[in-house]
């Protein structure tokens, strides 16, 4: 039997971009809410701490609330934030931000500058995965159901640039076609180049033979600006990999070119991700014979511009693929004063003097720093770390840790790389 209605009143955001609202003692977290809105809602699933919530009814609506223009946006798992206006979203991500640094690591800021603004609120996305299922007409391009694997339609994507949708209809089209095929991909990623307007299609589908991968390319390789194509094929031990044109799409950053290979990763906001790059070295103060350390380094868009000025920068990165990456924009680009480590982070920290490095740079995956990681990071004690975050929780969690070994904020700057969503990235100055 349905649960009956309630009234509640929507007290505040929370990390994950659901509104807290009170029912006696019982704390909701409702999906769609925003602060200081009365709604009706109907209880879901009990969690750990908190009950779940819908709403039936907005009965005293915000003024921050807009309509959704996605028609999937209720059920689809991508989004959060999409019925409020996007400077209200700026205002509450700022706010979770602080509420998380101080409730989880009881670390107090000063002041925290306010959120930077993507220069596009929608279609800002250079990269997106769909999966790839069957409905009624055939196979589709969507994502799945918040909370399931249920599949939602979505090829339309809004958070995706208009050139990339173009080449999403394209590819929707061409599904048809696989349909006379013994292969089918579980999922397409889609990647385009800013700078150049490059597609490259990256397609992974069950245990499969080069000859199905090659009739794979075959459906698809008329796709517009298509400069390749990659098909991975099975899992683990395995898995097989073929190749037609290239495996890698060209950007540029300021005034460096990357290349980004299918199996590294490439920032979803391109734009902004180049205006977080100029802080960092802007923040960096790079100089000649500044000794500067980049772990989780990626493909090097952080560290390759210090070095281009003159810095001395190590970077460590255990994906070799992203490594190469970064060896390769380091030669083409004519970047010296720069080395390259293929290993984990708490491995080089390990090895590394007390004192060897002037600036640390870290930029962690969410789950945040290891123990480990925290241990070296301490003990090596460069005079200034830069800490690049993608969730407010752990990174509260590592500040804690560091400030208690002697560091203290200089100065934290939040930036909005996925707007709609709950997603905040975080850049903080610490020094000793």
């Amino acid at each position: 039997m349905a649960s009956k209605p309630l009234t509640v009143t929507i007290e505040k955001l929370v990390q994950g971009g659901k509104g807290l609202a009170r029912l006696d003692k019982q704390v909701l977290f409702v999906r769609g809410a925003i602060p200081n809105e009365t709604v009706s809602v109907v209880v879901g699933a009990k969690q750990k701490g908190f009950q779940a919530a819908t709403i039936g009814q907005v009965l005293e609506a915000s003024s921050d609330r807009v309509a959704p223009p996605c028609p999937v946006y209720e059920i689809c798992g991508g989004c959060q934030l999409q019925h409020m206006r996007y400077e209200a979203q700026l205002v509450q991500k700022h706010m979770i931000l602080e509420e998380t640094l101080s409730r989880v690591g009881k670390v107090h800021v000063e002041a925290i500058a306010p959120v930077v603004a993507s220069p596009e609120s929608y279609g800002y996305r250079s990269t997106v995965r769909f999966v790839v299922f069957r409905a009624k007409h055939g196979l589709a391009l969507g994502f799945r159901k918040e909370g399931t694997n249920e599949p939602v339609p979505a090829a339309d994507c809004l958070l995706v640039s208009q050139a990339m949708r173009d080449v999403a209809a394209m590819v929707s089209v061409r599904l048809a076609a696989l349909s006379k095929l013994s292969i089918q991909p579980d999922s397409i990623e889609i990647r385009r180049s800013v700078a150049f307007g490059h597609t490259l299609l990256s397609f992974h589908t069950g245990p499969a033979k080069r000859s199905q991968g090659q009739q794979l390319f075959e459906v698809f390789r008329d796709v517009k600006d298509l400069v390749g194509q990659v098909a991975t094929a099975g899992v683990g031990v395995r898995v097989q990999r073929w190749v037609d044109a290239q495996d890698w799409v060209a950007d540029r950053l300021g005034d460096i070119i990357f290349r980004i290979s299918d199996r590294s990763f490439m920032a979803a906001n391109w734009r902004l991700h180049e205006a977080l790059s100029n802080v960092v070295t802007e923040w960096a103060r790079a100089a000649p014979g500044l000794r500067v350390l980049e772990l989780y380094a990626g493909i090097g868009t952080l560290g390759l511009p210090l070095a281009k000025v003159g810095a001395l920068v190590t970077l460590v990165e255990a994906n070799p693929y992203a490594l190469a990456d970064a060896r390769h924009a380091a030669k083409t680009n004519h970047i010296g004063r720069c080395r390259f480590r293929p290993l984990r982070a708490e491995a080089v920290l390990e090895s590394a003097q007390a004192g060897e490095y002037d600036l640390m740079i870290v930029a962690p995956p969410g789950i945040g720093l290891s123990k480990d990681c925290l241990t070296g990071l301490l003990r090596v004690g460069a005079g200034r770390l830069l800490y690049l975050s993608s969730d407010p929780a752990t990174l509260a969690r590592d500040l804690a840790q560091l400030c208690g070994g002697g560091y203290r904020i200089a100065r934290l700057r939040p930036f909005d790389m996925l707007p709609q969503t709950a997603h905040v990235e975080t850049l903080v100055e610490l020094v000793r």
